[in-house]
């Protein structure tokens, strides 16, 4: 896991560069917004502020649990942008971010990261508990299946709920622990928070590491 200091200090870094630094990075030739990476100051949207964390087409960092943004639902992108500007999603380095950004810094954002094409990655039941609580819940514990809602093999549905597969182990554990406490808004109808109240922090590891499609092995680190 990486060092919260670092982290931090990672994000101020990129805040600065969201202020401060002329960009020159381009965009895909289909982008319905010219001006994206050149729109970095007055809270403008910067390709290149999120490119330190999440990399320069949006990939996440596995190893330090930073989540892909690639083909990620606008909506679902844009919602959260708004808590962590609100504080109902607690992340220090990303709610300094999202406070810097305007409305359109908001959209541009999520408009950007919703059209790269998605990470899918082929996944393997090296838990056989993991799939079924997967693809077949554990009703006796009113636990609906996962795909219910996030779709076969965990690659999205609809504009609420975003695609689970590929992304990082840590960051999805984490992401489980925050609406099993509470630290990150529950989502539809509450149903976030519910579920993850009710999932042990083994079930929380393992589903993270199913849907990563990484080894138990390496820490979730595919």
């Amino acid at each position: 896991m990486m060092n919260k200091t670092k982290y931090f200090e990672r994000g101020k870094a990129s805040l600065k560069a969201l202020l401060f630094l002329p960009l020159t990075l381009g965009v895909h030739a289909e982008s319905p917004q010219p001006r994206i990476s050149t729109e970095g100051e007055g809270g403008g949207f910067s390709r290149a502020t999120c490119a330190g964390c999440h990399g320069i087409e949006g990939d996440g960092n596995a190893a330090e649990g930073i989540p892909s943004l690639r083909g990620l639902p606008s909506t679902y992108l844009k919602e959260q942008l708004y808590a962590f500007a609100s504080g109902e999603r607690q992340s220090p380095v990303m709610s300094s971010i999202a406070q810097a950004l305007s409305a359109d810094g908001i959209t541009l954002a999520a408009s950007h990261y919703t059209q790269l094409r998605p990470l899918s990655r082929p996944l393997e039941a090296k838990d056989e508990s993991a799939n079924d609580l997967a693809v077949h819940g554990r009703w006796s514990e009113n636990i609906p299946p996962c795909d219910d809602c996030h779709g076969p093999d965990g690659k999205g549905v609809g504009e609420n709920f975003p695609a689970l597969n590929g992304q990082p182990a840590l960051y999805l554990e984490n992401q489980l622990q925050a609406f099993k406490k509470g630290s990150r808004p529950s989502g539809p109808l509450h149903l976030m928070g519910n579920i993850a109240k009710k999932l042990s922090d083994a079930d929380i590891r393992t589903l993270s590491v199913y849907y990563s499609g990484s080894s138990p092995m390496t820490g979730g680190q595919p």
